[in-house]
């Protein structure tokens, strides 16, 4: 099996690209995820979020050479999605290629994809028991028409049990193309995923569909409601997305008197890292409804490794949300420097919260 590797160069420096115009929320951003090569070509994962934060498409790319010299044996590859959208529950793909298809040989016997889109992490993923899966799970939270499609429900390794749409077209005798299916595991939703066969791919696709909806959710966040399979004709290559995301959860309004005041904040890291000359700085204010006013002061600052201080980077009151800050080090030496995040009163009048982070810039 072929292992997870980096992008060659000038793919890394699309990447770079991408990620220098995510300077802030005022515009929708792409950002890509993990790759994996297959074939001739690669495979890799991306996000698009919009000018909130809100996940907008998640999506995996196939490039056309991976058909060049496909595998002639199954494999299965983890891609992790990047760590950008406000409240997204889904944190990676894992990918699978079924070079003779997979049980029932009779319906899913066919060459295909597999893209499990999970909401849990892959440790979680990785403990799943195999076997009977007894667990009910409650009817609120499985889209309508679905059914294990084992009986009694079995849990498949590094996955979870396979619920199906009992009215799609495969199951109403016709031949399988492409389907979506929900994955559960202890009564737990782990995953949607599509599933589309080589044949389908290859006859260069562009359609968008319904992503079967339940009454409600287990976990609070941002769901999709159409998933697309399409050809980008002038790229040569295949996107398979989730998309139209909704928000899941108990409600968020609060009273015009509130205030709304941190209560969490994460300073992610850097990316890229190495970096020459720009890099991305990417940080989250969460909170909780207290008061009338909702903004909280921010500072984050670059120092070198004697501790002088390099740049300000942002020093103003700021809402809860999702920011990306970008640090342009031209004119600055090789080596090592420190990026540190403050959040809380700009005054004395209470304690602040910080956290340093290294980066290295390498000319």
């Amino acid at each position: 099996m072929i292992s997870n590797i980096r992008f060659p160069n000038y793919i890394l420096w699309l990447r770079i690209i991408l990620l220098m115009g995510a300077v802030s929320l005022k515009a929708q951003a792409t950002f890509p995820g993990d790759t994996v090569a297959l074939g001739d070509g690669i495979v890799y994962t991306w996000i698009q979020i919009d000018g909130q934060g809100v996940p907008e498409t998640i999506g995996v790319t196939i490039t056309e050479t991976v058909f060049s010299n496909l595998l002639s044996v199954s494999g299965q590859w983890t891609l992790n999605l990047p760590m950008v959208a406000v409240d997204s529950l889904f944190n990676h793909v894992l990918f699978d290629w079924n070079h003779q298809g997979h049980p029932p040989n009779g319906t899913y016997g066919l060459p295909h994809f597999d893209f499990h889109f999970c909401i849990v992490t892959q440790a979680e993923r990785e403990a799943v028991i195999p076997g009977p899966d007894l667990t009910p799970v409650e009817p609120q939270f499985m889209p309508q028409d679905y059914r294990p499609i084992d009986d009694p429900p079995s849990a498949v390794p590094n996955m979870g049990v396979h619920w199906i749409d009992s009215l799609s077209s495969e199951w109403q005798g016709e031949t399988f193309t492409k389907t979506m299916i929900y994955g559960f595991y202890q009564g737990e939703m782990f995953f949607v995923e599509p599933m589309i066969t080589l044949d389908y791919l290859q006859s260069n696709p562009n359609v968008t569909l319904k992503l079967k909806q339940p009454q409600s959710f287990q976990r609070e966040g941002y769901y999709p409601t159409n998933y697309s399979i399409e050809y980008v004709v002038a790229e040569q290559v295949y996107n398979i997305v989730i998309k139209d995301f909704v928000y899941s959860g108990p409600s968020t309004d609060i009273e015009e008197d509130e205030l709304r005041i941190p209560t969490e904040y994460i300073l992610f890291d850097n990316y890229p890292n190495p970096f020459n000359p720009s890099t991305i700085i990417e940080f989250r204010i969460s909170d909780l409804p207290v008061g009338r006013q909702g903004f909280t002061f921010v500072s984050l600052k670059v120092y070198d490794v004697l501790g002088n201080e390099v740049e300000t980077l942002v020093n103003e009151e700021k809402q809860a949300g999702i920011y990306y800050v970008n640090f342009n080090a031209t004119g600055l030496t090789s080596g090592i420097y420190f990026y540190q995040l403050s959040v809380g009163p700009s005054s004395g009048s209470g304690q602040q919260s910080i956290e340093t982070k290294k980066m290295i810039l390498m000319k």
